[in-house]
């Protein structure tokens, strides 16, 4: 049984209990009773952080829609495949979707992944749990002829996606508005026969178009940013009328009108998708806007997987180790290390395939793999998952709130906006979601891991949370650019915490090994080499090398092979000479602190005990 801490303080921020204090005074003394360490858990509760956009109608049941071919391949003949049909799909679910919200209809559709993937087995049962059945399996054209969903339907807005990819994300938009399913030219004739008008004729226009027409009618409190050949999250941006934009167009992009939006949604807003470009070229401006961006494509079902999230925080605990239990010697001859995988932030990438082959790897609990994970945003999208996690986690294996509420930059976050009022907001929400998970250590991306403006971001994170242990940081270009420095930061309490940058990175360049990054042979020579005492190594999680025994062959991994994630770790630490210790990322973080000021971490770690 878990036990909720019920503080007493007044807020000294504006959302967040704060413990009783524990000082730390010139001389490094605590003036703090003992304390149980597991049980420093804020109770589940909203003080203002949750972002994401939220269903709260349970709905009776629900009808399963197969989502067929998913691909954005225009050219399917078959009624029941590619784009045009997915899109009819989306924007069925979207619209029956709002209903039950809006309490006009009492039975939902769930669109089922072709892919079969257990995270949405999860989210059912979690339906299932709280009273919702599932009714029947049928396709989208059977569900339309039923007539059960008749009275919401006000007719269809046409596309013409082969010839104009943007008349897709253009009918998103006009579906919420005018009540009415996407067709396709392709399929027109069918639909005509079932007795649905056209009510809006998307075929020739653009998404500047969309903007410039529908703007006051939908939701900024969030934004949907797809590629326009994609059917992914149609159904959340109609459930709740957001707008839909695509940068890439077929006469160049549409960064003009993504900068309006930006300044038209409101202050920190996700922005869910993903666009096929070059990332930093979007992700710095959602950064310098002040909102965050959510990698969340390849996605549906969101407002059902999310249904009243706000209500689901409970036990959703990661797992955190005691670091009063671990034995810290004095003028300690070893060297320390602690794995990292990389791209946590990726809620999509989390969702789908994650669990399976990075975070269940065999080697995982060997090389005490630390992961970050997306866990504000997860913890909201969809409850189920995240305990899925927490409950298989490893008590070595850290799990770190990746990013700090999206993929965002956080020294640049909010630079073209009042910068510090959105860094402490964001501050005080990311806050609020990691002590009431119990995650202990925040991970940081940068443009300049060094910077002015990285520097004051590691500080008012820090202030906004005394029971954060450390943050670990990674660079854009390179990850590791902050070469390992760390920087020490007071949080309110007077206690010294650690920002520690990428020493190296495991990262598969080919034989362009080079400044801390390449092959697990390259930086374990490094290591030898260098012998720093703490080393913090990020994995890029996308990265795969050959086994090529215990050869110190800098390049011989390099070749095509399929060793990646945690077994990379292992082939980089069997070189290691038995002085180099492999640790979980909280105990690095806790010699790392042990080290810097011994007295003052030697008095606080008592107080767990």
């Amino acid at each position: 049984m878990r036990i909720y801490l019920f503080y007493l303080i007044p807020l000294l921020i504006s959302f967040g209990c704060e413990d009783s204090k524990i000082k730390g005074n010139d001389e490094g003394g605590l003036i703090e009773p003992k304390t149980n360490y597991l049980a420093q858990v804020d109770e589940p509760s909203n003080r203002g952080q949750f972002w994401s956009l939220e269903s709260h109608v349970l709905p009776k049941g629900y009808y399963v829609c197969p989502m067929g071919n998913t691909q954005p391949d225009t050219n399917y003949p078959e009624l029941k495949k590619g784009l045009p049909y997915t899109n009819m799909c989306q924007s069925l679910a979207g619209i029956v979707n709002r209903a039950v919200e809006n309490k006009e209809c009492d039975y939902a559709i769930w669109l089922e992944d072709p892919n079969n993937r257990y995270s949405y087995t999860l989210c059912k049962q979690e339906l299932k749990k709280q009273g919702a059945t599932e009714e029947s399996k049928e396709d989208g054209i059977a569900l339309l002829k039923s007539g059960r969903f008749s009275h919401l339907i006000k007719g269809y807005v046409l596309t013409d996606i082969t010839n104009n990819a943007e008349s897709s994300p253009v009918a998103a938009v006009a579906s919420h508005v005018h009540s009415a399913i996407i067709v396709d030219v392709r399929d027109k004739t069918v639909y005509d026969e079932m007795g649905l008008n056209m009510v809006y004729d998307a075929r020739q226009k653009t998404t500047k178009d969309a903007w410039r027409e529908f703007k006051d009618k939908c939701n900024n409190k969030s934004l949907v940013l797809m590629g326009a050949l994609t059917n992914d999250i149609k159904d959340f941006a109609i459930t709740n009328g957001l707008f839909v934009l695509n940068i890439r167009n077929d006469k160049g992009h549409n960064w003009n009108l993504l900068n309006e939006v930006l300044d038209w949604l409101k202050p920190c807003s996700p922005i869910y998708g993903w666009e096929d470009l070059d990332e930093h070229s979007f992700v710095q401006k959602i950064s310098e806007k002040g909102h965050l961006m959510v990698p969340c494509n390849y996605y549906m079902n969101m407002s059902l997987t999310s249904l009243n999230y706000s209500q689901r925080q409970k036990d959703l605990l990661v797992n955190v180790i005691n670091p009063a239990n671990r034995i810290y010697p004095e003028n300690d001859p070893n060297k320390y290390i602690s794995y990292y995988l990389s791209d946590g932030d990726n809620v999509q990438w989390i969702f789908h395939i994650w669990y399976n082959d990075w975070f269940n790897h065999g080697q995982t609990k060997d090389v005490k793999m630390a992961f970050g994970i997306p866990s504000t945003n997860l913890s909201m999208i969809a409850p189920p998952v995240y305990k899925n996690i927490v409950d298989h986690q490893g008590v070595e294996n850290t799990l770190v709130e990746n990013c700090g509420g999206g993929y965002i930059y956080i020294d640049d976050f909010a630079s073209k906006k009042d910068t510090q009022k959105e860094l402490n907001s964001l501050a005080n929400k990311v806050s609020a979601h990691m002590r009431q998970h119990r995650v202990k250590v925040l991970g940081l991306f940068t443009n300049d891991a060094k910077s002015k403006n990285a520097r004051n971001a590691y500080q008012t994170f820090i202030k906004a949370n005394n029971r954060l242990e450390g943050i670990i940081v990674v660079q854009y270009v390179p990850y590791n650019g902050g070469h390992g420095e760390t920087f020490w930061f007071t949080n309110s309490d007077g206690i010294e915490i650690p920002v520690i940058t990428v020493r190296y990175t495991l990262w598969n360049f080919g034989k362009n090994n080079s400044n801390g990054q390449g092959t697990p042979a390259y930086v374990a020579n490094l290591l030898k080499k260098e012998q720093p005492d703490f080393s913090l190594i990020d994995i890029h999680a996308w990265s795969s090398f050959a086994d090529i025994g215990n050869s110190d062959d800098e390049v011989g991994e390099a070749a095509k092979g399929n060793v990646s994630g945690a077994g990379a770790a292992a082939m980089c630490q069997r070189r290691l000479p038995s002085n180099f210790k492999c640790v979980s990322l909280q105990e690095l973080i806790w010699r790392m602190r042990m080290k810097h000021n011994r007295e003052q971490t030697t008095k606080l770690l008592n107080t767990y005990k």
